[in-house]
């Protein structure tokens, strides 16, 4: 089955850690019997016009590393204040990729576009009128937030999902959320959970469990609002009162430095380590030598790094922000309230206490069995399957 996978967002040259999830994705379904190519149209916002000698203005194609071919272009938002204008740009570009591909790859059996906006919406008209068909995977936290779209853009949306075959969602909360707004659309909609590959993350118990050890817990996430990882160091500095741990803060955002003063002012430099951005390979390591993963966002449609940890055997910390109520429950994890330092420091408290509670094995087989690589290019083989052509 050829398929065009078509991510709204993707790594580049500038940014190439954005999109990197969607990337993977791309990976897992090339390992199966998909023969797949990626299409890309990536539009930088007008700050980066300074940094143009690094932006792709024409079509490029290139193999990925895990060997599957990749179709490229970028350009600067040239209408960053007129949303019209700016979707006008995106349109033609993505059509204009299309046709490349069109000429390139020939005619795909199926299109999966991960996230109607831009992607979806763009190409919409186009799919439609060839007669190609496409599922789409929605992501965007904005299905989540109450007014996380304009007008226009759930009007573009509906117009995606009116040609659609299926629209997934990676969590249940998110799914409710897409049924509530477009309840036109809800006998397409589906549930498809992000995959983790399993087979990278697991378990590997590097510490000891003594009592003398400090408790290592581990936080991972771009550094920037949603995340709140300035609650998560005002409830650590709660926790470290009473209990003797740690905290390893992964990522890296425009935040780092207020996080670094935040250390600093509550005297918790010897207590709170940042890593910096990690590969996954990296990640695995760290994670293994924690006890626990916390996550203190806002607001999360699923939340990869849970089911990450999860594969690891580590029992999560997390606050109700949508996806971590579809993947924590009382085997796997405690949930917390969000936008609440002292319930997320409570909850930490508890899971110091009631850490012997927690069975790595189990945790790990409910992530394999609900949350694998295989169990996601079954479901999305199914759906593709399901569409009479």
């Amino acid at each position: 089955m050829k398929l065009f996978i078509i991510p709204s967002w993707y790594p580049t040259k500038l940014y190439p850690k954005s999109g990197s999830f969607f990337r993977e994705r791309a990976q897992i379904l090339h390992q199966s019997e998909f023969k797949i190519h990626v299409i890309n149209s990536t539009i930088h916002p007008l700050r980066d016009i300074v940094n143009q000698s690094n932006i792709s203005k024409n079509a490029t194609e290139f193999i990925d590393e895990f060997g599957f071919s990749t179709l490229q272009i970028e350009a600067i938002n040239n209408a960053p204040k007129y949303e019209s204008g700016a979707f006008s740009q995106q349109k033609k570009m993505w059509n204009k990729l299309f046709q490349d591909a069109l000429e390139k790859y020939d005619v795909p059996d199926y299109v999966l576009i991960y996230s109607s906006i831009w992607a979806g919406v763009s190409l919409v008209e186009t799919l439609q009128k060839m007669k190609i068909p496409m599922g789409v995977s929605e992501h965007m936290k904005e299905f989540i937030l109450p007014n996380g779209f304009t007008k226009k853009q759930l009007n573009g949306i509906q117009r995606c999902y009116n040609h659609a075959s299926f629209i997934a969602a990676t969590s249940k909360p998110l799914l409710e959320r897409m049924k509530n707004r477009f309840p036109e659309s809800l006998e397409k909609m589906t549930l498809i959970p992000n995959p983790v590959d399993t087979s990278l993350f697991k378990p590997n118990r590097q510490i000891s469990k003594k009592q003398n050890n400090p408790f290592h817990f581990i936080a991972c996430g771009l550094f920037r609002d949603e995340k709140e990882f300035p609650n998560l160091i005002n409830a650590f500095s709660q926790v470290t009162q009473t209990y003797d741990c740690c905290l390893t803060l992964v990522g890296e955002g425009k935040q780092e430095n207020l996080l670094r003063k935040l250390v600093e002012k509550l005297n918790l430099e010897k207590r709170v380590s940042f890593s910096g951005y990690l590969p996954p390979i990296k990640l695995v390591e760290e994670m293994t030598k924690s006890h626990a993963l916390v996550l203190s966002s806002s607001v999360e449609t699923f939340g990869m790094v849970i089911v990450e940890a999860m594969a690891c055997g580590l029992p999560v910390v997390a606050t109700r922000c949508g996806g971590p109520e579809f993947t924590i429950h009382e085997k796997t994890g405690i949930l917390v309230e969000p936008n609440n330092v002292n319930s997320l420091a409570n909850g930490m408290v508890k899971m110091i206490i009631q850490y012997s509670n927690f069975d790595s094995n189990e945790i790990r087989n409910y992530t394999v069995e609900k949350f694998s690589t295989i169990a996601y290019v079954n479901s999305i083989k199914n759906q593709f399957l399901k569409i009479k052509i």
